[in-house]
């Protein structure tokens, strides 16, 4: 695995701390449509959806002057964030987490980009009960994802199409960072 950089997202009391994008859990990116935000976020992030082949690249960031400047919008506007750094097979982008004090959250299986829609956190605790999850609501091991995704393929095989989200899925190893502006 390689890492890809960091996503922005916004503090929530669940739970989980992966990396699906739902308001309930979190929101990431939460500044994409601010004109401050968007045309760096449109061209430098949000990749996935325009000129790069999907699954080639990660909807993250890193660029850390973009990422203060994030922070510092965050705490004018009084909004609790949390930084996630990421890693995948995916080859792009590619970032130098050299000197980032972080901490382990765990293993997610999610999409690229845009909600990433996160498999672990919608489907592991009503089909796939089977399977522990660490107190972040994410797989402690490489093999324990690994298992997951091995019986998901078997449940994919043996129920009617579409009965799982299908999609640009990449197993993530997420890290929470601790960077103040």
């Amino acid at each position: 695995m390689q890492c890809n950089g960091i996503i922005v997202r916004r503090q929530s009391d669940e739970k989980y701390r992966g990396i699906d994008s739902c308001d309930s859990k979190g929101e990431n990116w939460y500044f994409y449509d601010d004109p401050e935000f968007s045309h760096f976020f449109d061209e430098n992030i949000e990749l996935t959806y325009y000129d790069i082949p999907q699954g080639s690249c990660v909807a993250a960031c890193t660029d850390m002057d973009y990422i203060k400047k994030y922070i510092r919008k965050s705490q004018e506007m009084g909004i609790q964030y949390r930084l996630i750094l990421c890693e995948t097979d995916i080859p792009q982008p590619r970032f130098d987490p050299t000197d980032l004090e972080k901490t382990f959250l765990g293993y997610d299986y999610a999409y690229t980009g845009g909600d990433y829609y996160s498999a672990v956190y919608n489907e592991v605790p009503y089909v796939f009960r089977q399977f522990r999850l660490n107190e972040n609501e994410l797989f402690e091991t490489e093999q324990e994802i690994r298992d997951y995704l091995t019986e998901r393929e078997k449940y994919v095989s043996t129920h009617p199409p579409l009965t799982l989200e299908v999609g640009d899925f990449t197993v993530y190893k997420l890290w929470e960072l601790n960077l103040s502006d």
